[in-house]
Parts: C-alpha cells; sequence; structure tokens
C-alpha cells in the first residue's frame, strides 16, 4: 500500500511466511502478467493522444489481426462480444477485444514507452509482447504498477515510490497521461 501523495510506502506483504509453499518469494517484487491491470493506462493514453474520448464507441466483435508470427484473435473473457461500447464501458467491463483494438490505434512501442515513464519497466519492447500487451501479456512487478496507479490517482504525475518517508515532488509524464 502506497500513500498517493507522498509515494511512501505504507504497508508492503511479500509473503504469507511459513504459510506459503514458497516462502521466501516476495510477491511485491516478483515479476508476474498483471492482466487487465494495464487497461487504464493504454486508455489514458489513447485519450491523452486525442485518439479517444470516454464516450468513443469501440467494436467489440472478432478481431483477427495479422502478426509476424501469424494471427492474433483476441477474446473477451466470457468468449461474447456486445457490439459496439463506449471506451468508457470497455474498460469498465475489461473487455479484450476493444483493449486489442485500443492499442493498434496507440502501438505496442509508444504503449511500452508510456509504461516506462510510469515505471513499469518491460523486459522486452512492445513489438516483442505484440498486442497482447493491452492484455497484460508482459511481466512486472507489484510494487511498480501499484505505483503507477499512483500517477492515475495524481492527474499524471508520477515518482518513485518511497520506503523512508520524504516529500516527493511529482514529475509531469510527457505525452501519455500528463
Amino acid at each position: 500500500m502506497l500513500d498517493n501523495a507522498s509515494g511512501e510506502v505504507l504497508a508492503w506483504v511479500g509473503s504469507t511466511g511459513e504459510l506459503s509453499r514458497a516462502a521466501e518469494v516476495d510477491g511485491v517484487t516478483a515479476p508476474r502478467q498483471p492482466g487487465s491491470t494495464l487497461k487504464p493506462f493504454l486508455y489514458a493514453q489513447a485519450i491523452a493522444e486525442r485518439r479517444l474520448t470516454a464516450a468513443s464507441l469501440l467494436h467489440d466483435s472478432p478481431a483477427h489481426l495479422q502478426t509476424a508470427s501469424g494471427l492474433y484473435i483476441p477474446q473477451n473473457y466470457d468468449r461474447q462480444f456486445k457490439g459496439w461500447v463506449s471506451a468508457r464501458t470497455a474498460l469498465a467491463a475489461s473487455l479484450n477485444v476493444p483493449a486489442v483494438r485500443t492499442l493498434v490505434m496507440v502501438s505496442p512501442e509508444p504503449f511500452a514507452r508510456q509504461l516506462g515513464a510510469l515505471g513499469i519497466v518491460l523486459k522486452e519492447g512492445g513489438g516483442y509482447y505484440g498486442y497482447s500487451l493491452a492484455l497484460g501479456s508482459a511481466e512486472v512487478n507489484l510494487l511498480q504498477l501499484t505505483n503507477a496507479y499512483r500517477a492515475l490517482a495524481n492527474r499524471g504525475q508520477w515518482c518513485e515510490a518511497r520506503l523512508q518517508p520524504r516529500p516527493c515532488s511529482l514529475a509531469p509524464l510527457g505525452r501519455g497521461l500528463g
């Protein structure tokens, strides 16, 4: 848990200790696929770049995207489609296909750079993950992800999380969320 204003770490629970089969693994710093938790950053970038508004309509329908490694066919969790939905609804319902369509607009590499500006350092560039990056295919750690969410709470302003209390001078993000 982080303080939104200062970035101070208020609570850190990395494992359940002896109750866990992997007591020595710190779940806060261990890399994991974040799934849909990256979608707010994607939509924020698309809105900041004036590619979308919250009311823009996205088509939630079957998509077949040609990639260097073959055909990419994203699916929603329930394997159903809703038709035309607003970006606001697509995010609120965590629909996968509209998120992938949004990443097609933004492109994987600029989205990866935006994640980097939010402190989410990816092992590879956006092109490596391709359109699946919209659905959280890259591994990130919980500390980076939680800290990036602070930027949403701080109107696009980001600074590093801190273990020791001290003032945080927020740095505006580039073209993305700022």
